[in-house]
Formats: structure tokens, C-alpha cells, sequence
């Protein structure tokens, strides 16, 4: 019997995440394979000791962003899956957007620049800058997030700096404000390079349409364009599975972002489709 880690975050114990882990687990099962899960915190021992039975398995489902955490299984040797290089790029929103850059349409998008938490931000002209290139309203996003928590909506320079005084030393963005968009995306997950489900989100009280934030949703059919454009996103940042979320620009689909481990409980209520017997099947392919 093929053996399989699925490495979690030794932190996040809602029903959300178990949901997703025993979705993987069973997927597992029903294909002959034993998926254990292991926590990230089992990895804090020294560099040349990794917990007992690690390296023993077949692959490592990585469900989390943990990525020096996923880098150590990768030098260990291991079938990681996603690559540690693809759960960086996703868990920075400027780091997919420098990848995406030519290879996918986005919202147009200005990086802050970097300080530190003893400094702070004492000169703010470059959010003029930025008002000046995108527009207001405009968003703001912290660089890491999820779930849409640490994104907002700028609709004046005071405001802008209003969230960047929450924001702080951390690292965060600014992107052109879709408005034919407001309230509303489209969820693709997609795995081996193949949308396996589509699910229409939409929130008539808020710009985010997060189902966490209150968000409803639906199937929903692809056009041709909106298809490329979610693959294109996937393959630029070299991922086995993902969740990428389009916006509805006025001249075509435009990525938001990519997610390398996509809570999909919403998109298999919402559409029937199981994307962990997907994510299994692939992987068994490929060991």
C-alpha cells in the first residue's frame, strides 16, 4: 500500500480546515492509500532530523504555507505537492503578481515600498503615487492573507493611509479598484493543468465576495477566456493544484489571485465535484 503525508498547519484546528484534511483523507482511502497527517510543528527539530516515519512516505500533500517547512521535505528528498516555491509565490500577492506579469491579465498593480516596525511609514507620497496611477477607490491588500480579511477598500487618500496605519511594517499592495466586479468573482480550481469546478461568488453588501465574509454562490460555466485565463495562472506559478479567482474586467477575465490550498468545501457544495479525489488521482499518477 502507497503511504502519503498531508502536512497541516499545527494551528488552525476549525472545522473549515478538518473539513478539507478528512476530504483529502478519504479520497486517499477510497484510491488504496494510506494519507497520514502530520503537523508542522513536528518539524521543529534540528535541520538533520526529521520526525520519525517522514521521509519513509511516498509523497507529501502540503496543506499549508509553511514553506521552510515544505523546503525541508523537498531537501529531504520528498514529492512535495504543492512545491515550496509554488506555496511562496501564492502566499505572497506581490510575489504572484510579479509571476503573472505577461503571462496573465491582473488589476493594475503598485507595490509599497518596504520599511520596518521602528520606523513605520514617515513619508506617505508614494500612496499619492499609487492614488494617482490607479484611481480611487482603490484596494488594499496586505501581501499575506486569506479569506479576504486583510483586504480593503480606499475610497479616499485618508482612508488609504487610515489602513496603512493598521497594516503597519507589514508588507501590502495597492491595486486598481474593478468596479463591474464589485461583489463578486469566480472561483476555478484546477488541478494537473485541468479545471476540474467553477463556482460563481457574489456579495451584494460588500466589494469581497468571500463566503466567509458572507458571500453567496453557484455553479457556473466558464467562457473560453475566462478558461485560459485561470490555466495560464496556474501553470505561471507552477502549480499542481490551485484555487484562482477571476474578476470580471471590463475588456476580460482578470486574475485576482492564486491560491496553492484552496478551501474547497464551498466549491463541493456548491457544485458536487470532490476536488480532493482530483488532487489524489493526480498525485498517484505522478509516484
Amino acid at each position: 500500500m502507497k503511504r502519503g503525508l498531508l502536512a497541516v498547519n499545527a494551528f488552525l484546528n476549525t472545522e473549515k480546515f478538518l473539513s478539507v484534511y478528512r476530504f483529502l483523507q478519504q479520497a486517499a482511502e477510497r484510491r488504496g492509500i494510506a494519507l497520514d497527517i502530520v503537523r508542522t510543528d513536528e518539524f521543529c527539530t534540528p535541520f538533520d532530523e526529521l520526525p520519525h516515519g517522514v521521509v519513509d512516505a511516498d509523497f507529501v500533500i502540503f496543506w499549508d504555507k509553511d514553506v521552510h517547512a515544505a523546503r525541508r521535505l523537498e531537501r529531504a528528498g520528498m514529492k512535495v505537492f504543492n512545491s515550496a516555491r509554488t506555496i511562496e509565490i501564492c502566499d505572497s500577492k506581490i510575489l504572484t503578481a510579479m509571476c503573472l506579469d505577461g503571462k496573465a491579465e491582473m488589476p493594475t498593480t503598485v507595490f509599497a515600498p518596504k520599511t520596518f516596525d521602528t520606523v513605520g511609514y514617515s513619508d506617505r507620497r508614494f500612496v499619492e503615487r499609487a492614488a494617482e496611477a490607479l484611481g480611487l477607490p482603490m484596494v488594499v491588500k496586505e501581501a499575506c492573507g486569506s479569506f479576504g480579511w486583510e483586504v480593503w477598500l480606499a475610497r479616499s487618500l485618508e482612508e488609504a493611509n487610515a489602513v496603512i496605519d493598521k497594516i503597519g511594517a507589514r508588507e501590502f499592495l495597492m491595486q486598481k479598484f474593478v468596479a463591474e466586479s464589485a461583489g463578486q468573482d469566480v472561483r476555478v480550481n484546477i488541478v494537473g493543468g485541468k479545471v476540474v469546478s467553477a463556482m460563481y461568488r457574489y456579495n451584494d453588501r460588500d466589494f469581497r465576495s468571500n463566503i466567509t465574509l458572507g458571500g453567496k454562490m453557484k455553479p457556473y460555466e466558464l467562457s473560453d477566456e475566462q478558461r485560459r485565463a485561470a490555466l495560464a495562472a496556474s501553470e505561471a506559478v507552477g502549480a499542481d493544484f490551485c484555487g484562482v479567482d477571476l474578476l470580471f474586467g471590463g475588456a476580460g477575465p482578470l486574475v485576482c489571485e492564486v491560491n496553492s490550498n484552496p478551501n474547497f468545501k464551498s466549491s463541493l457544495d456548491c457544485t458536487g465535484v470532490n476536488m480532493a479525489d482530483k488532487i489524489v488521482e493526480y498525485i498517484e499518477e505522478r509516484i
